[in-house]
């Protein structure tokens, strides 16, 4: 049955159902953000994301992190934003800091009596995997006594080739101890950690335990004005065990955080940590015993000088190092290290909202020894120029970036390696102005260069091959609106990629790719509750090999697609999508009159029709069920005539309950469980006859529920 067959009734349905209820709209956005992607708003978790962009191009940050940091946090972007204001820090410390003083005892009210806990529960299931995680999060303040402990089990299943794979984690940190003042505590705490496995594929056990019962002093300083700082020292006793080694020996962790703020023109915070052991390690494969120190710090910092001011300078900055004594896979104890440095700094001038000019640089360092490549160790350089003007109208962006990268593996194999040198240059510009009151323009054109070169370390056998890669190309969007119920925009992008191999041996690789994509779409809203959206493409991908034209080829492809949006009550909306798509692609070869022509050699066929129901019976609850058609057919030419080669069918139907319910006054159970039901079957052709095949089937369910109380 024809797919078109069944758009026209399920128009006719919608038409009918259909009831004078809004329909979905956006807000109007400045010329600036006039082509932005309002789909970064749609979410269900009962926030709101107004001033998106508007707030993200203020944090200088992308849309997508803004709404991402919020999601997590379950706050909208403005209360972020007020208390990354309050706090004086980056909006994505925020969620961190929170979580972090949560758990402090130094940061708890003196109160008498205070006793918290809450507990958590998850469980996931999918065809071949489930899973279940227990947490609990218990705080006892008892006058200046205190008691934390945080507990996280976790239980996993797999079945693979019809055999089922147990996994077991637990862990539990329990800290307690004496607040002698707002600044000072000591105390001990225990970290106690397990995994096992039963991996059957494994004749070896799979599993480690970690034991650790330290000393615990934590302190907090406000020595100044604008100045605070935090220290805390943990060390005692380890024992661990794998599966591979057994330590016991001493350890200790030592971090902090430093910060200073002098009003609206200086920030400055650190953060540092360093963990260490001295430990007496035997391989359990070798018997084989040795004493080990094992070391690793990190350091991170973030300063900002006039970050109100016309005239802003921000860097950011980093350093990780790590020694591990460890067997390898024979058993031989040896040190694991790993290097990493980075930092940059930016010099931003914001002029006024709509003017804007900045200059960025960053360095990075690694280098890390590792059991499978040996030593490797990479640099970074790069510089970055962005700036934003108005010009008789017109809104202009700009961005020039350079990067340089140089890499090393001198043990790729046993007798050698190869070092990479990357070089990248990228030139972009960009143009926004409203024409006309409904009718807005965007130009935008680019250039680029990637360069690769590779040297061979030692006795190498074959390494990366040189290349260079060159990227040019333009995209002209324009939008209309014509009222509220209608819009209409087109765009055509044109791009040029040339690869240039330059080792003799592959240079009939080196090829010239244009592609040509043209866009028209549109939204009409019918009726009050009813609209409709489509999307027409044409595209031509022309590939040119310089040294071998027999292989030059051309790819098309056009395709529509068209969805009709309905809300039939406020708790109803249904989405109904059909997609068709036509893909011939073939070689064009010059001829004796020095034309090309096309010829086609196959043909591509795809369309599907899918459709969402959403019925949401309580603000806690909403059902959903999303039935999927596809078909698609291939043919190619093969003695001047048009065969066909395969048939693919596929269908599927999904139903999930989303679910986000209150549980009494204290617990809240949230998550989604449903069913999935899919079914395939390919048909081959030999010789234009169709080859009888089975139709493969999946019927399981999914789902993910989380429950968690507080007392």
């Amino acid at each position: 049955m024809r797919l078109f067959r069944l758009a026209i009734p399920s128009l006719a349905l919608l038409l009918a159902l259909s009831q004078a209820f809004p329909g979905r709209a956006q807000e109007a956005l400045p010329d600036r953000f006039a082509f932005a992607d309002t789909t970064l708003l749609r979410d269900t978790l009962d926030l709101r994301f107004d001033h998106l962009f508007q707030l993200a191009d203020s944090l200088r940050m992308t849309p997508d992190s803004l709404r991402a940091i919020s999601i997590r946090y379950r706050f909208s972007p403005l209360r972020m934003v007020g208390l990354a204001d309050s706090l004086r820090m980056p909006v994505d410390s925020v969620g961190p800091y929170l979580a972090r003083e949560r758990v402090s005892p130094l940061a708890a009210a003196d109160a008498g009596w205070s006793n918290r806990f809450s507990y958590g529960s998850a469980y996931t299931f999918q065809e071949t995997r489930t899973g279940w995680t227990n947490t609990g999060d218990y705080n006892l303040t008892w006058s200046q006594l205190f008691l934390n402990n945080l507990t996280t089990i976790q239980q996993e299943r797999f079945l693979s080739g019809g055999k089922t794979t147990l996994r077991e984690s637990r862990i539990a940190n329990t800290e307690v101890g004496w607040r002698i003042n707002r600044e000072y505590s000591v105390g001990g705490r225990a970290v106690l950690g397990r995994f096992d496995s039963d991996d059957p594929s494994s004749i070896n056990r799979v599993g480690d335990s970690r034991n650790e019962y330290q000393l615990s002093l934590r302190t907090r300083q406000r020595p100044l004005n604008g100045v605070t700082s935090e220290f805390n020292a943990f060390s005692g006793l380890l024992d661990f065990t794998s599966a591979r080694q057994a330590k016991h020996g001493v350890t200790s962790d030592f971090n902090g955080r430093f910060r200073h703020t002098s009003g609206e023109w200086w920030l400055h915070e650190v953060t540092g940590q360093i963990s260490s052991s001295l430990a007496r390690t035997r391989a359990l494969l070798t018997g084989s015993v040795e004493n080990t120190r094992d070391v690793i710090g990190s350091l991170s910092g973030t300063v900002s000088l006039f970050e109100a001011a016309t005239y802003s300078l921000g860097s950011t900055y980093g350093y990780q190092n790590s020694r591990v004594g460890q067997p390898d896979e024979v058993g031989v104890i040896q040190d694991v290290s790993s290097t990493t440095a980075s930092a940059d700094v930016t010099l931003r001038g914001q002029f006024t909202p709509n003017r804007m000019l900045s200059v960025s640089g960053n360095f990075s360092n690694s280098d890390q020894v590792t059991a499978l490549s040996g030593p490797t160790s990479r640099k970074v350089r790069g510089v970055l120029t962005e700036g934003r003007d108005v010009l008789l109208g017109w809104s202009v962006e700009g961005r020039f970036k350079s990067t340089f990268s140089d890499g090393a593996i001198p043990q790729a194999s046993e007798t050698g390696g190869y070092s990479e040198d990357f070089t990248t240059h990228t030139l972009d510009g960009t143009l926004i102005r409203r024409l006309l009151p409904r009718l807005n323009a965007r130009l935008n054109a680019f250039i680029g260069i990637q360069r690769y070169r590779y040297q061979v370390i030692g006795d190498y056998g074959t390494p990366p091959v040189s290349r260079d890669n060159v990227q040019q190309g333009y995209r002209v969007d324009g939008s209309y609106t014509l009222s509220d119920n209608f819009n209409t925009g087109v765009t055509l992008d044109v791009t040029r990629i040339q690869l240039v191999n330059l080792p003799s041996a592959s240079t009939s690789a080196n090829s010239t790719e244009r592609l040509y994509r043209a866009e028209w779409r549109w939204t009409y809203r019918l009726m009050r509750g009813l609209t409709a959206t489509q999307r027409n493409t044409v595209a031509a991908t022309y590939r040119a090999f310089q040294f071998s034209g027999q292989n030059d080829r051309l790819i098309l492809d056009y395709n529509t697609s068209t969805t009709l949006n309905a809300v039939l009550t406020p708790r109803v909306t249904i989405d109904v999508s059909h997609f068709s798509q036509v893909t011939p692609s073939g070689n064009y070869t010059p001829e004796a009159d020095g034309l090309y022509y096309f010829r086609r050699a196959d043909e591509s066929r795809a369309q599907s029709l899918s459709t969402r129901v959403s019925y949401i019976p309580t603000p806690g609850l909403s059902l959903t069920l999303e039935p999927f058609y596809r078909s698609s057919e291939r043919s190619a030419n093969l003695n001047g005539a048009s065969q066909p080669t395969r048939d693919d069918r596929n269908l599927s139907f999904q139903g999930n309950a989303n679910l986000n319910l209150p549980v009494g006054a204290r617990g809240q159970l949230s998550g989604s469980f449903g069913r999935t039901y899919f079914a395939s079957r390919g048909i081959p052709y030999i010789a234009g006859i169709p080859q009888a095949t089975p139709r493969s089937e999946t019927d399981y369910w999914v789902g993910s529920l989380n429950l968690s109380w507080r007392l």
